[in-house]
């Protein structure tokens, strides 16, 4: 049963170091572009409204929220990237990974996991901040759970890959919970840093993701059964 299963956060970490090793200027490079593509996405919306006059209008509205999805596609994409790192021990290219969730493919179920995702945290964030926090973790799995579907060449329900990761982390979230923990002092240091440090904590916190989900997951999700 999956409950049974024992996260070794160091080992996960040194696994993600392991991936990482010779690959860290590809990692910076990817890290580096992800954010100017997100800076992009969310800050070409917010200066079109504000040059408009219309920053409370449903134009506003739905411009922030279109530039927050396309935000969505490329972390996901990115995701995808990491899980395909940890599992191939292989790179692609930096673009064709940040855009790997808007291929034709991929697109529309990426996008209603992200958007769903995003909806149903915030739903529960609205009751109460910790049930959204809980929620997140809960989560937190469904893009690797939807590129392993895919990759399988699955068509999931629009809710299948959140549903699933949801059942994955029974029982798991206090251990992720922890394991973002470990990451407090690495932060800190990437802010002492003026935010330099995030372009290589970015890479190791996202490899040692992947792994935790790896280990967790197993190949149970590329089944085609």
């Amino acid at each position: 049963m999956m409950e049974n299963i024992k996260i070794d956060r160091p080992a996960l970490k040194a696994a993600a170091k392991s991936k990482l090793k010779g690959k860290w200027g590809w990692a910076v490079g990817l890290t580096f572009m992800t954010a100017v593509f997100s800076c992009i996405f969310n800050g070409v919306p917010v200066g079109f409204t504000v040059v408009q006059g219309t920053d409370l209008s449903v134009v506003s509205v739905s411009t922030r929220v279109v530039g927050s999805l396309l935000t969505a596609l490329i972390i996901a994409g990115v995701t995808y990237t990491y899980l395909h790192l940890v599992d191939k021990e292989e790179i692609t290219n930096i673009f064709t990974g940040i855009f790997s969730g808007f291929t034709n493919r991929r697109f529309l179920p990426t996008l209603l996991t992200s958007f769903l995702t995003m909806f149903f945290t915030f739903m529960w964030t609205l009751l109460l901040v910790i049930p959204g926090i809980i929620k997140g973790f809960s989560y937190s799995m469904a893009p690797y759970i939807l590129k392993d579907m895919l990759d399988a060449g699955k068509e999931p329900a629009p809710t299948e890959a959140i549903t699933k990761s949801r059942e994955l982390m029974n029982g798991h979230k206090w251990e992720l919970f922890v394991f973002e923990l470990s990451f407090i002092g690495w932060n800190i240091l990437a802010v002492l840093s003026l935010g330099i440090g995030f372009l290589w904590l970015g890479p190791y916190y996202r490899a040692a993701h992947a792994e935790f989900y790896r280990t967790l997951a197993g190949d149970q999700f590329k089944s085609k059964d």
